[in-house]
């Protein structure tokens, strides 16, 4: 144990016992008791009691009549207000949310006889103590609003400015992720009941959760406080359902079929009838008491069938691998819980959870079945979170999980992939096989001190640590042993421009451990002004990894040492290997009450916020090269074209012997991928401030506006520095292997900026109707790739300016102009209950590429000279129209078609007597079954010849396609509830 583990070890245990207020799976509900002339009333009992559970909490107004209700499980209380003398103040159905504080003051008169108030009226809808922003996302929500797939993280889109799109990742190829600030949900931290569940690796959302286990989230977007680490663009923090003291349950059955769907677009370009569709999704809940009011029990279960097929064109190259497919997916859930109210004081939940699942790697309309494998993976957790309330408002929160991933991609088949420039793919899978695990504790603790005085009404001092341990974050992959064949034209005679072949065995462990201090003050100045004030210090053990072992470090590292990457973007290489330890985050933040009385919100602040880097953006390969397992065993690259020795050209079935004398790696080398990390890598942070107003209309609406920046620096990239300069690669000089344009380094020297003004308006349920509505204006730029928590390194038009103006364009992920959503639930008639949920997104760009190497670097990823802009689609042919749209000025200057999708649930109750309730639902996904084509990085012309190419702007996949929004596709079915 090094000295740096000790220390948290034992600042963790001396904090433990402190008074605390903080939370993370918990809510508060705090504010100010006065009398008639708004003078302070101490000593006035404060208490707050859940109906479902009988879970008690209770506290005494201080001197400033202040009162504080930490840690209350999330839900619906009762607050009862009281003082010898004074009338007695109850108000009922409070909502306490997760990560919340609810803003709750009262007026109490002087009383002759015992008398009681009832005071009636919501929870308030704005809160008034917070300087940050986001929203949450309860389950009045979560249960009425249509949702395909029943992933609660799609929900997020409710959330103002807050997109959604599909999860870049090959193992998590069916799952939506949120999109914010330019991100594309790598840079969000993914809470479930206060423990980590964040990929490593490839960076997300890890593990899913049963729909019936969601309590409720709370999704903070921008400028949350210093409780909250490891991210650097927001916090989603999840907490699961707990058990009652009546015995309730559910079970649901949804049920699709093909006679429900329209038959996809792709299905009509191809010829083809509508195909087989057929999805059953089923499951239920428990949950009661085991000792009423003291131990209760909650579980949870859903199993998700989907039979779909695919359709595949591959645009002529390949007419023998057109058809139609299947593409299952399976998946099973389940989560534990127990919860107990072991003293007054004391309360403790235990929670366990399990999803396996299976689906397609590397299916769609252009890929070959043959390249196709089934990716599958398992997660499990176990959780305990255990609140101590200490003196007459302390809390300390301790959280501990354990958690553990397997992933495996299996091989295709033998033989090399085969890729051309249309984007069809045949061949061996080029990802698999591979495998992932990841192991890890997370310990968390967090605690409070309350100070009064000091300058305005008092303090709320936050303190807290957080250790994840990671002894296993483990990978390996075999993939690409055969090679992969680059071909110049869209057609299986035609010349091969690149062979890469990798051998080896490629493994790797990469044990982390990452530390979080952080102090806050939520200092209330005044009845109406609240300052956040706090920091936070991040470090991860374990970054930059133990190079020694890779001579490809040791030449880079003599190279910089001797002044040759001097004033470049490799200049810290020849500098002594040096952790990332001065993440220093400050935070600060205001809200301001103008009225007084909660309905007029001015808020606003800035930060610093640093993330984890996932390690396959940084250090996944540079490890297999640090083991000396694996790496290129033969390379050949010619833009015009492979030549056998008699000038004639290479074909796939030829011997690679063939062209072997001027392309073999030397085989007495070791096999190195060729990467290495840079010894001072970073982790990368961004600058958020945020000004807004937020304004109550009535009693039951509010709107929002708010202007938020994020600029986002020390960007992880994969940088491919040894591009042809003059003729020859740039590090020709160096004895680095390959020494070639596959030769890659990982530095921290990205950028990135976002600029969004968020309108945000929402009514709570008034006269059978709730509405949630946002729309936000935006720009999102990086110089890394297509979102700034990704990256294409590929992308650099001049290897000695890699960060010059023209790779800061639009980030080709997230960059939409104009989002908007519209969500409502609308109590109608007979008992029906509507709910529509409207998402657009206006085009997002796209990299448009010559297809000729113009600059001779020996990279053909040259862009166009000109912008396009897609116009419309042609419905016959599917064919998309576009036009010119000025001067390509960053590699990412094209735009792509916008996307709309309407979907629809519609559901009516029926009592079946008791507390028996059965709930019919028919939801409708894609309403006006928009097409949504999607047009991917493009070619524009044939490298060897400069013929044009008809798939340039061309679309690949459209709605209904594997990994795109689905057609118009139908789903009927039933909740029962007791």
């Amino acid at each position: 144990m090094n000295r740096l583990t000790r220390n948290v070890l034992v600042l963790a245990t001396l904090l433990a016992p402190a008074p605390a207020l903080a939370q993370q799976t918990t809510g508060s509900i705090i504010g100010r008791v006065a009398d008639e002339q708004g003078g302070a009333v101490p000593g006035a009992m404060v208490v707050a009691t859940s109906g479902d559970t009988g879970f008690v909490r209770e506290t005494i107004t201080d001197a400033e009549g202040l009162y504080r209700l930490a840690a209350l499980p999330v839900g619906q209380y009762d607050l009862v207000i009281e003082l010898q003398g004074f009338t007695r103040v109850e108000r009922n159905d409070v909502i306490v949310n997760v990560s919340r504080v609810t803003d709750l003051d009262a007026a109490l008169r002087v009383a002759q006889v015992a008398e009681t108030v009832v005071v009636t009226g919501d929870t308030p809808l704005i809160p008034t103590s917070s300087s940050g922003l986001g929203d949450v996302v309860d389950i009045a929500r979560i249960e009425s609003l249509p949702l395909n797939g029943r992933q609660f993280a799609n929900l997020a889109a409710t959330v103002p400015g807050v997109g959604l799109g599909f999860n870049s990742e090959v193992t998590k190829s069916s799952q939506y992720t949120p999109q914010i600030s330019g991100g594309n949900g790598r840079n969000i931290n993914y809470l479930v009941d206060g423990g980590d569940n964040n990929d490593d690796t490839t960076g997300g959302l890890l593990q899913l959760f049963p729909l019936e286990a969601i309590q409720e989230f709370n999704l903070m977007t921008h400028r949350f406080n210093a409780e909250y680490g490891r991210s650097n663009g927001a916090v989603l923090n999840v907490v699961t359902r707990s058990g009652t003291n009546d015995l309730r349950g559910s079970w649901f059955s949804l049920f699709r079929d093909d006679a429900l769907n329209a038959r996809t677009f792709s299905e009509k370009l191809s010829g083809v009838n509508k195909q087989a569709y057929r999805r059953y999704q089923y499951g239920g809940s428990v949950g009661g008491p085991i000792i009423r009011s003291r131990l209760h029990y909650f579980g949870a279960f859903e199993r998700t069938q989907q039979d779909t097929r695919q359709p595949v064109n591959t645009g002529g190259v390949l007419p023998e691998a057109d058809g139609v497919y299947p593409v299952p997916v399976r998946e099973t859930m389940f989560t534990g819980k127990l919860t107990a109210t072991l003293t007054p004081a004391q309360y403790l939940a235990i929670r366990y959870g399990r999803n396996a699942n299976a689906q397609p790697s590397n299916a769609g309309p252009r890929n070959a079945p043959e390249s196709w494998s089934r990716s599958r993976n398992t997660y499990d957790s176990a959780n305990a979170n255990h609140n101590w309330i200490v003196g007459e408002s302390g809390l300390n929160e301790l959280i501990v999980q354990y958690s553990d991933f397997h992933n495996g991609i299996p091989a295709s088949g033998a033989g090399p992939s085969l890729l051309f420039p249309n984007g069809v793919r045949a061949g061996a899978n080029p990802v698999a096989p591979q495998a992932t695990e990841q192991r890890k504790w997370h310990l968390r603790d967090d605690v409070t001190v309350t100070r009064r005085g000091l300058g305005g009404l008092g303090h709320t001092l936050k303190f807290g640590v957080n250790w994840i341990h990671e002894p296993r974050l483990f990978t390996s992959t075999e993939s690409l042993f055969e090679g992969q064949y680059t071909f110049t034209a869209n057609n299986v005679t035609a010349p091969l421009r690149e062979i890469v072949v990798i051998g080896g065995a490629a493994a790797a462990n990469i044990p982390l451990d990452q530390y979080g201090l952080y102090a806050q003050d939520d200092w209330r100045l005044t009845d109406r002004l609240t300052l956040n004030l706090g920091v936070r210090w991040d470090y991860v053990d374990g970054v930059p990894l133990n190079q020694d072992g890779n001579p490809n470090f040791l030449a880079m590292q003599a190279a910089g040492r001797a002044g040759r990457f001097a004033g470049t973007a490799l200049e810290d290489f020849g500098r002594e290997p040096r952790g990332d330890k001065d993440n220093i985050q400050p935070r600060a933040g205001f809200s301001y009450d103008v009225r007084g009385d909660g309905r007029d919100v001015v808020r606003g602040g800035w930060g610093l916020y640093t993330d984890f880097a996932y390690t396959n953006a940084n250090m996944l390969t540079a490890a297999f090269d640090a083991a000396g397992g694996s790496g290129i065993v033969f390379l050949a690259s010619n833009p015009a074209g492979l030549r056998r020795p008699d000038g004639t050209w290479f074909r796939v079935d030829d011997s690679l012997s063939m062209i072997a004398s001027q392309n073999l790696v030397n085989p007495n080398l070791p096999l190195l991928a060729g990467h290495v990390v840079s010894p001072r890598l970073e982790q990368p942070y961004t600058r958020q401030a945020n000004i807004g107003w937020a304004h109550e209309l009535g009693d039951r609406m509010a709107m929002t506006v708010d202007y938020v920046r994020v600029d986002g620096r020390n960007i992880n990239t994969r940088l491919r520095p040894n591009a042809l300069v003059n003729g020859r690669p740039a590090l020709a000089d160096l004895p680095i292997q390959p020494n070639a344009f596959q030769f890659r380094t990982a530095i921290s020297k990205g950028r990135s900026q976002y600029d969004g003004l968020i309108l945000g308006l929402s009514r709570r349920m008034s006269r059978g109707v709730e509405v949630n509505a946002w729309y936000t204006l935006s720009e999102s730029t990086s110089d890394v790739g297509p979102a700034y928590d990704e990256l294409d390194a590929n992308l650099v038009q001049d290897v000695r300016d890699p960060f010059g103006p023209v790779q800061n364009g639009p980030t080709t992920r997230t960059d939409a102009r104009h989002r908007a959503t519209i969500s409502a639930i609308v109590n109608a008639p007979w008992g029906v209950q509507v709910a529509p949920f409207f998402m657009y997104r206006s085009a997002l760009p796209t990299h448009t590429f010559e297809g000729m190497d113009l600059n001779a670097d020996g990279n053909v990823v040259d862009k166009t000279a000109l912008a396009y802009r897609y116009t419309g689609l042609d419905e016959a042919t599917g064919r998309a129209t576009f036009e010119d749209a000025g001067v390509c000025e960053t590699v990412s200057c094209s735009r792509r078609a916008p996307f709309s999708q309407l979907n629809l649930r519609v559901s009516r109750g029926f009592s079946l007597g008791g507390s028996v309730n059965l709930e019919a639902i028919a939801e409708v996904f894609n309403l006006f079954n928009a097409k949504n084509p999607f047009i991917p990085i493009t070619t524009q012309r044939v490298s060897s010849a400069g013929v044009p190419l008809a798939s340039f702007m061309q679309p690949t996949a459209y709605a209904g396609d594997f990994q795109q929004p689905e057609q118009r596709v139908g789903q009927i079915g039933f909740r029962l509830t007791f």
